[in-house]
C-alpha cells in the first residue's frame, strides 16, 4: 500500500511508474482519501473516497471488498475541502453503499450475462436458435467490461459515465443502480453520456439491450423483472466513414508491394490480398494453406486458398454461410511468392515455416495474427504512403511522450486510414467498374442500400449532367404546335 500525506507539494509530485493500471496513494493524514494517478502519457490524478465493505456473493458467502467513491479531479476543489468532504460523508457513503449490496445491481446482471450468456445463443428472425460467433462474444463481453463495469485506466470515459446527465438525478454509475428500481430514464441518461462517441453509444445500448433479452428467457432465474428498457430509445445519427483509396494510390501501392514484398513478406501480403479481394480483414486473418482434413480443425480457421480453382475459401463469413471468393492475378503471385519466401531460412518469413496458417502471429506462429499484430507497422506503412501523420515527440521514459523534454527520439503516429478501408476501396473500385448491384452481391450484402450506405462512393462529376434528357442524333424532333395547327 502506497501513502503519502495529503499536501498540495506531495500530490502535484506523484508520478506513475511503468505498467498500464492505475496506481493508488492513501492519504496518511485524511482516513478514507485516495488518489489514483493514472499511466502515462496523462498522469491524470483523481480525489476518491475509500473503505471496506462486506458484500454477499450469489453463493451466500459473505466476502470483504475495497469500495471507492469518485470525488473529483486533483485540482478541481481546494484539497482542504476534498479532505472536508470526505470527512464529513465518508460514514453516509459508507451506509448507503452498504444497503446497496442486499440488492441486486445491474453488475450482477452483466455479469450473470458474461458467465452464462455472452457465450450462448441468439434467435434468428425466422426462429430457431443461432450460436454466437466468438468474435461476437468476445465483442460483448469488451463493451460490457468497458462501458458498464467501467473495467477500464480511460479516467475521462470514468468520469463520463459517473456524472449526472441532462436533466436527471440520476448519480454514480449504472451498474451500481439497484435492479428493482432501474428505469428507461437510467439507460437513456447512460447514453447521453456517451453523446460525443455516437457509434459508441449506440453499440453500448445494442449490447445492453441484448443483456435484458437474455436475462427475459431464463425464466425463475430472471433477475431484471420488468420490460427491457433498452428499447424505444432514439439511437444517436452515425457518420458514415466511408473513405477509400484512389485509384492512383492503389496502383503505387500494389506496385511496391509486388517488387518489395521480400522487405516484410507476411504484412505486405496480407496489405496486397485486403485490397485485392475486399473481404473483412477478420476472414482473411485466420485463413489456412491447405483445407483441413477434419470438421474440428476446419472450425479453428476461417477459410483455406485453393490455387487450383484460384479461389479463396471462407468457412464462416458475417452471414454464416460459406463464400468462395475469386482471386486476382496479382494476388495469386503475391501468395505463391510468399510461399517461398517461407521455406528460406534466411526470409523473414522463415519464422512460418512450419505454420498452418497464412498469416501467422509473430510470437506464436500456431495461431493467427489479429488486429494488433501489425498496428505499428501499418502506421509507418501509411505514412510512408501519406496515408497517416506524425508529431516528432520527445519522451523521458518508456511509453512517456513530452514535447521538448528528455534525449530519446520517438514518433506518435496518427493513422488516417486502417485495415477496414482497404474493403471499402475494393466496394467503391468494384461498384464504378460494375455497378453498385454487382458489388452488392459480389459482397453479399443483404441489399444494395447496405452497399450504398456503408461502402460505396459514387464519382460525383459523373453524376452532373447539361441535358437529363438527350435526343440524340436519331430522333426527329416534334413539329412546334401553333396557331393554324389548332
Amino acid at each position: 500500500m502506497k501513502r503519502v500525506k495529503a499536501t498540495k507539494t506531495n500530490i502535484e509530485k506523484l508520478e506513475h511508474p511503468t505498467g498500464k493500471s492505475p496506481v493508488k496513494y492513501f492519504a496518511s493524514n485524511c482516513t478514507g482519501l485516495v488518489f489514483f494517478v493514472q499511466p502515462a502519457p496523462s498522469e491524470v490524478i483523481s480525489c476518491y473516497a475509500n473503505w471496506g465493505k462486506k458484500i454477499i456473493t450469489s453463493s451466500g458467502k459473505i466476502k470483504s471488498q475495497g469500495a471507492y467513491k469518485y470525488i473529483c479531479r486533483f485540482g478541481d476543489k481546494p484539497l482542504a475541502a476534498v479532505m472536508d468532504e470526505v470527512r464529513l460523508k465518508l460514514k453516509d457513503w459508507k451506509k448507503e453503499k452498504s444497503q446497496s449490496s442486499k440488492t441486486e445491481t445491474l453488475t450482477d446482471l452483466v455479469k450473470a450475462f458474461i458467465t452464462g450468456g455472452a457465450k450462448g445463443f441468439r434467435i434468428k428472425k425466422k426462429g430457431g436458435k443461432l450460436k454466437y460467433k466468438g468474435s461476437t462474444s468476445e465483442d460483448y463481453i469488451s463493451k460490457l467490461k468497458t462501458y458498464i463495469l467501467l473495467m477500464t485506466s480511460n479516467q475521462d470515459l470514468i468520469e463520463r459515465l459517473t456524472y449526472p446527465a441532462g436533466n436527471l438525478t440520476t448519480a454514480g454509475s449504472l451498474k451500481d443502480i439497484p435492479l428493482d428500481k432501474l428505469n428507461q430514464e437510467d439507460i437513456e441518461a447512460f447514453h447521453n453520456r456517451l453523446e460525443s462517441t455516437p457509434t459508441v453509444a449506440n453499440r453500448a445500448l445494442a449490447v445492453l439491450s441484448v443483456v435484458f433479452a437474455w436475462d427475459s428467457k431464463r425464466g425463475k432465474d430472471r433477475l431484471f423483472k420488468g420490460v427491457n428498457p433498452c428499447l424505444r430509445i432514439e439511437k444517436f445519427p452515425e457518420t458514415k466513414d466511408k473513405k477509400f483509396l484512389e485509384i492512383e494510390k492503389v496502383l503505387e501501392i500494389r506496385n511496391y508491394i509486388m517488387q518489395e514484398l521480400w522487405r516484410d513478406p507476411h504484412f505486405l501480403a496480407l496489405y496486397m490480398l485486403l485490397m485485392e479481394v475486399g473481404e473483412r480483414p477478420i476472414d482473411i486473418f485466420g485463413l489456412v494453406w491447405n483445407k483441413p482434413s477434419t470438421i474440428t480443425e476446419q472450425k479453428q480457421c476461417s477459410g483455406w486458398i485453393n490455387f487450383n480453382k484460384e479461389e479463396i475459401h471462407l468457412r464462416d463469413s458475417k452471414d454464416r454461410k460459406a463464400a468462395d471468393v475469386g482471386l486476382t492475378v496479382e494476388a495469386i503471385q503475391v501468395l505463391k511468392k510468399l510461399q517461398q519466401l517461407k521455406i528460406d531460412e534466411k526470409s523473414k518469413a522463415g519464422f512460418a515455416a512450419g505454420s498452418k496458417y497464412v498469416f501467422p502471429r509473430p510470437t506464436d506462429p500456431s495461431k493467427p495474427i489479429n488486429y494488433s499484430s501489425f498496428r505499428k507497422k501499418l502506421q509507418k506503412f501509411n505514412y510512408k504512403f501519406g496515408l497517416a501523420e506524425r508529431e516528432h515527440v520527445k519522451g523521458r521514459g518508456k511509453g512517456e511522450f513530452v514535447k521538448g523534454k528528455g534525449k530519446r527520439r520517438a514518433y506518435k503516429y496518427k493513422n488516417n486510414y486502417t485495415f477496414k478501408h482497404l474493403r471499402k476501396t475494393f466496394v467503391t473500385h468494384f461498384g464504378r467498374e460494375h455497378g453498385v448491384e454487382a458489388a452488392s452481391e459480389r459482397m453479399r450484402h443483404s441489399s444494395p442500400q447496405v452497399t450504398r450506405d456503408h461502402y460505396f462512393n459514387y464519382e460525383t462529376d459523373k453524376l452532373r449532367v447539361k441535358h437529363v434528357y438527350n435526343t440524340g442524333e436519331n430522333v426527329v424532333p416534334l413539329k412546334k404546335t401553333g396557331a393554324a395547327d389548332e
